[in-house]
């Protein structure tokens, strides 16, 4: 899983997502990014505090866990 943090016009959200498509598919219907693959690269190769700017919206990693290993049901 990955936390983003995007920023524009002051305002910060924080998004997670679990992998790099989820994340495509985030920046195709809410933010309408031309060159989606692209920027989704770029964003999710940063490591974390670094940012990164794209048509008025600055990413940056909050923090990156692997999910392995989820213990369900109690097994």
């Amino acid at each position: 899983m990955i936390r983003i943090n995007i920023t524009k016009n002051n305002t910060r959200k924080t998004k997670s997502f679990l992998d790099k498509e989820e994340f495509i598919k985030y920046l195709k219907s809410d933010l309408s990014f031309h060159g989606v693959l692209k920027i989704a690269n770029d964003v999710w190769n940063l490591n974390v505090a670094q940012k990164i700017n794209f048509f008025g919206h600055t990413f940056s990693i909050q923090s990156k866990q692997r999910s392995g290993n989820i213990l369900m049901n109690g097994k």
